[in-house]
């Protein structure tokens, strides 16, 4: 996956709090030792974790990248 591919992803991720799409507003590596991990990326050694805020509540909430 490429980093550019992210940024672009078509689903959206929606409020829990209020129901408003969120803005996606970072991604980060988390790097796991368990080689068996759900979405682990033996290139990156862990798992891309998408952070999103709410520009209406200002909740945070985070998933695992879209791959």
């Amino acid at each position: 996956m490429r980093m550019a591919d992210l940024a672009t992803d078509s689903n959206k991720m929606i409020c829990p709090r209020c129901g408003v799409e969120m803005n996606h507003h970072c991604d980060k590596i988390v790097y796991t030792t368990d080689p068996e991990e759900a979405g682990r990326d033996p290139s990156l050694g862990g798992f891309i974790e998408e952070i999103h805020t709410c520009p209406k509540c200002g909740v945070a909430a985070s998933r695992h990248g879209i791959e």
